[in-house]
Formats: structure tokens, C-alpha cells, sequence
């Protein structure tokens, strides 16, 4: 098999002056195949859509001239004198002229009258660039894609062997949305689209994001909230701020159920001094919605938002009195109309996260449960919070 196809390329590559038709070169690998196949011997490339261009070579080689050969007349040869014949008499014959020179026999002609320029496939041709091969191909004047290394009609090899570079199919680069949008070439092209367009169309966004914004605002001042107050409140959301709620009140109801010396100012003042209040074993607290049964810490402020609750919870841990006395275990939180069940463990501090939703003005806390004394025997009858801290958003001028 090989040594069939060799002989198949050696007579395809030969220059004879004529195209061939009864081999198609192959675009991608430039080898000859018989007319025909349906793909490439060599390579394995498709070459059914190369029937066209058989086609039409066929064509150009019918319109050639036909080749004319000349040779020298056939002389036929003497016949030998018969022995019968008798010679015939010399008659006296006229002054003799000189003989002329001998004409020499023509030559039978080796080359063809017309003679086309022979397809050269060595590998001594000098590189051809694709720059010049991109408007035609330099042996046969075919268009030609740049992306291919040979010439579909003529086989011709764009890069030879021991060339400067091989050929490098050009990579396409994918725009992306913001390249485009950053493109000084698509910049003026949108410019100038969107001069052409009639005012309406070239204006209608700006009108549309107006009156989006118009519906925003009056929907806010139509449920009674400020646009600016919405739109600070949601930065200080995404930015999670938090401060400390000032110049709150706490006052204690029943006021006398505060125990011997102890204040409810004890709860704001940020020491270790705490409030107290008598609980026994015996002492239940009431649910929320429920008229209370304990006393009820009630903190007074300015409008706010409340985001979270920060309670120092019994004596503080260095107080060696701290487990001789109740801590709150289970208290419930109101504001407005709301009220909340809160579980507290069994630390010092903790902090509640709360939000109130909207402004309000006070906040009320009161004890359901309480952890007991450790021991239970000859522990303290009282119940204590060190300190109380209200803490909510950024007010909003």
C-alpha cells in the first residue's frame, strides 16, 4: 500500500504543464488524490466540496490548444536490381549542376507548442507571508483563506519547511459586556446610533429612570416616610451600625419593689452597682400578653429603632455573692404591641438581638424564671441585673 501511494504522489506532483484531473489536492495536507475520493489519503481530510474545482480544470484543460508534432516524410527504401532486368542504356545527359546542400531531417519536437507554467511543489520555494496570501494565492491567483496553509486549487504551501514562523491561525477574542462598554470604538458608534434616533427614543430612559424615582419618593411621603430617612436607614443596614440609645429612663413598676438599698438608676449607670428585687422559690413570673405578676423594668427614651439588647444578667462574676443569689433565666421584652419570650443563660453578659421594626419609645422587661443558688441552702431571697443597654441604628437627622 504504501509503495502505490507513492507512486500516486509522484505522479501528481510532477510538472507536466497541465493540470491533472484525475487528482485532487487535499487543502489541509497539499497531497494529491485520486478524483473522487471523498477523503484524503494522507490525512483524512473531507474533499467532496473539491468536485467543483475538478470540474472546472476539467474545463481549462479542454480549451488548451492541442499539441502538434512534426516529423520527417517516410522515405521508402530502395529496391535491390532484379538479375532479370536488364540495365537500361546511360542516354547522354545534359551538363550537370551543382547538387544542393544537404537538407537535414527534422527533428521529431520534444517540447509542446504550448507550454503553461509547470506547478512547482519543492521545497526550495522562499516563504510566502500571509500578508501577501491574503488577497490571492501567489501561484494561481485564487482567492484564498487566510486561515488555510495551503492553496485549495493548486496545492500551494503557504510556509514551507525551515520557514521563519509557522502559520498561526488568528485567534478570535470575545468581547465581553464590559470591554464593549469601555470600547472608544463602541462608544462613538452608540453615540452616534443614539444622535440618530428622534428625541423621544433618545431621551426616554432618562425620562423613564425620573419617573421611577418620582413614584419611589411619592410612595414613601404617601405612607408618611421621608426618602432620605429610607435611604440612610438601608446604608446603615448593609453597613450594620450600631449605637448606644441616650438618655434613657428606667423606672420600676411597682416602684416599691425595688429591694433595700437599691435604685433603678443602678441599671444605666455602667459601675457594678446593680438593682435588686426579693424572689423566693416560690416566685412565678407571667407570660407575655398576660397582666404581670413580677415587678417590670420599664426604660424610657427618645424614638428609636431598637436593634439589640445588651443585659449583664445577676452579680457581676467577681462578686463572691453572685451564685448565692437568683439570676434571670427566662424573661419576656414589650414594645408597642409586640412582646417576646426570651431564654438567658446562665452568664454574666449576653446580648438579645431585637429589632423593633419601626420607632418606639420604651421598652419593657420582666422575669418569668430564675436560676437557683448554688447550693440552695443558705442562699440569698434576692434577684439582680448589673446593667441594662439599649443599642439601635444611627438617628437619622
Amino acid at each position: 500500500m504504501p509503495n502505490s501511494l507513492a507512486g500516486e504522489r509522484s505522479l501528481s506532483t510532477e510538472p507536466t504543464g497541465v493540470l491533472d484531473t484525475r487528482y485532487v489536492i487535499c487543502e489541509d495536507c497539499g497531497e494529491s488524490n485520486k478524483a473522487g475520493a471523498q477523503f484524503c489519503l494522507f490525512c483524512g481530510a473531507y474533499l467532496e466540496w473539491q468536485d467543483s474545482d475538478a470540474e472546472e480544470a476539467n474545463e481549462v484543460t479542454q480549451q488548451l490548444p492541442p499539441v502538434t508534432r512534426t516529423s520527417a516524410p517516410a522515405v521508402p527504401p530502395a529496391a535491390p536490381p532484379s538479375a532479370s532486368t536488364p540495365a537500361p542504356v546511360a542516354a547522354a545527359a545534359p551538363a550537370a549542376r551543382p547538387a544542393p546542400p544537404p537538407t537535414p531531417a527534422p527533428t521529431q519536437s520534444t517540447q509542446p507548442a504550448h507550454q503553461p507554467t509547470p506547478v512547482d511543489l519543492t521545497p526550495d520555494v522562499p516563504v510566502v507571508s500571509m500578508a501577501s496570501a491574503a488577497h490571492g494565492c501567489p501561484r494561481c491567483g485564487r482567492p484564498i483563506d487566510p486561515k488555510r496553509r495551503f492553496c485549495a486549487h493548486c496545492g500551494e504551501q503557504f510556509i514551507k519547511p525551515g520557514g521563519d514562523a509557522p502559520v498561526t491561525r488568528p485567534t478570535q477574542r470575545r468581547d465581553t459586556w464590559w470591554s464593549r462598554l469601555w470600547d472608544s470604538k463602541d462608544r462613538v458608534a452608540r453615540r452616534a446610533y443614539r444622535r440618530s434616533l428622534p428625541p423621544l427614543y433618545r431621551w426616554r430612559r432618562v425620562i423613564i429612570s425620573i419617573l421611577a424615582l418620582t413614584l419611589i419618593g411619592g410612595g414613601l411621603y404617601a405612607i408618611g416616610r421621608s426618602p432620605k430617612a429610607f435611604f440612610v436607614a438601608r446604608y446603615y443596614d448593609l453597613r450594620r451600625a450600631i449605637v448606644t440609645v441616650p438618655n434613657v429612663q428606667a423606672e420600676i413598676i411597682p416602684p416599691d419593689a425595688s429591694a433595700a438599698d437599691s435604685t433603678p438608676d443602678a441599671l444605666l449607670d455602667r459601675t457594678a452597682k446593680s438593682w435588686k428585687m426579693t424572689w423566693t422559690p416560690t416566685t412565678q413570673g407571667s407570660p407575655c400578653q398576660v397582666p404581670p405578676t413580677t415587678p417590670v423594668i420599664n426604660l424610657s427614651f427618645a424614638p428609636a429603632r431598637i436593634k439589640q439588647i445588651e443585659i449583664w444578667a445577676g452579680l457581676r462574676e467577681k462578686d463572691p455573692n453572685r451564685l448565692l443569689q437568683y439570676r434571670p433565666k427566662k424573661i419576656w421584652v414589650a414594645y408597642s404591641d409586640q412582646c417576646k419570650d426570651i431564654e438567658l443563660e446562665n452568664v454574666e453578659k449576653q446580648t438579645i438581638k431585637l429589632d423593633t421594626k419601626s420607632q418606639v419609645e420604651s421598652i419593657r422587661i420582666s422575669v418569668q424564671t430564675a436560676y437557683p443558688p448554688e447550693p440552695p441552702e443558705g442562699g440569698q431571697d434576692l434577684l439582680a441585673f448589673t446593667e441594662i443597654t439599649l443599642e439601635s441604628r444611627p438617628p437619622v437627622n
